[in-house]
């Protein structure tokens, strides 16, 4: 298994958020406040939001250990709340 960088994040993150939402682009991601989390920015229709997922969740990805389905969930969500957030009125 390759070696865990926030580049390398960010690549798979990309790839998983456009199978989700193809508006929805990941703007960057870094070290979380919290020493076991990325903090992932994303963009859907010129609004953002954040979200912190576990260094756990993306590593078991990453080696496919549980298909991703955490971390699906954990991004589906943050899609979901963009969507939510900022809807059309």
């Amino acid at each position: 298994m390759p070696k865990i960088t926030a580049k390398l994040v960010e690549e798979t993150l990309r790839k998983e958020v456009q199978k989700l939402d193809k508006r929805v682009q990941v703007l960057g991601v870094e070290q979380g406040k919290k020493k076991d989390t990325y903090r992932v920015t994303l963009l859907k229709d010129g609004k953002s939001g954040s979200a912190d997922l576990k260094k756990d969740v993306i590593k078991q990805y990453l080696s496919q250990e549980g298909k991703g389905k955490a971390l699906k969930r954990a991004l589906g969500k943050a899609v979901s709340h963009l969507s939510i957030r900022y809807g059309e009125k």
